[in-house]
This record gives structure tokens, C-alpha cells and sequence, in this order.
């Protein structure tokens, strides 16, 4: 009996083993694989008076507040790439200011919000010169084209 909980044991250490394995090798591929399309991207510009546009050659699109489904996008087709923190009058805080602890804190205290932007997609049957969408803060966000 101890023989059979011993095998059984070392028969499922091994298989767990054997799928992490595999769960690792295919997340390198997925990394290694999103690395390559990264690199062939197209950089869209942010706008960083105002944080809410990006540009492509003479395509200037407002990023809206509304979320899409990433069951209705397309493939990726450009990449804005930047991390940045900004306050509440929307000014761009340096690495200087983020690393700023205040002992005796200001009357108010300063609201910071984090902005991640990411790669930028064309919408199912939709044309891009209408929208797109753009990841911010891991979400999928509509931009529309500004006129």
C-alpha cells in the first residue's frame, strides 16, 4: 500500500512538474513572440499637453472614456509605449517628484494618477480613419479621430 501512495506520488509531482515546464516554454514563446511584433509597431505619439491624444503621421485621434472588448478588435497596428504619472492640473511629474516624501504635507494633499499606454488596434468593421483603440491602464480604449 505504501509502495502504491509512493508511486502515485512521484506519478504526480512528475506530471506537475512536466506542465509547469510547458507552461513556462509557452509563456517564453508568447513573450518572445509579442517582443517581435513590438519592435515592427509604428510609434503613435502621445500629446503630453493634455494626455487624451495621440498622433500617427497626420492622424491626430481623442481618446475617449469608453471601454471596447478585445473580442472586437483586430490586430495591433501601432504602439504609444509610455509610462508616465501626472497630477491633478495634469502636468508630467519628474522621477524627482515621485520620489518626493513630504514630512509636514501640504494643505491639500496632491492626486496622482498613473497612466500606462500600450499598443494600439484597429476595430472590427470599423475603419481607422473613424477609431481605434488604445490600451491604457490595461484597458482597451476608443479613440476617436479628431477632426
Amino acid at each position: 500500500m505504501k509502495i502504491k501512495n509512493s508511486i502515485l506520488s512521484l506519478l504526480l509531482i512528475a506530471s506537475t512538474s512536466l506542465g509547469g515546464c510547458s507552461l513556462i516554454s509557452e509563456l517564453k514563446h508568447t513573450a518572445s513572440k509579442n517582443m517581435a511584433i513590438d519592435k515592427r509597431l509604428p510609434i503613435y505619439e502621445l500629446n503630453k499637453q493634455n494626455f487624451k491624444e495621440i498622433t500617427y503621421k497626420d492622424k491626430t485621434y481623442i481618446i475617449q472614456k469608453s471601454v471596447i472588448k478585445p473580442g472586437s478588435l483586430q490586430k495591433p497596428i501601432g504602439r504609444v509605449s509610455q509610462s508616465i504619472t501626472i497630477n491633478e492640473k495634469n502636468e508630467m511629474l519628474s522621477k524627482k517628484e515621485l520620489r518626493k516624501v513630504e514630512i509636514l504635507p501640504n494643505k491639500k494633499e496632491e492626486k496622482r494618477f498613473h497612466l500606462n499606454f500600450g499598443w494600439v488596434y484597429s476595430i472590427k468593421n470599423i475603419s481607422p480613419d473613424e477609431k481605434i483603440a488604445v490600451v491604457v491602464n490595461n484597458e482597451y480604449r476608443v479613440a476617436k479621430i479628431k477632426k
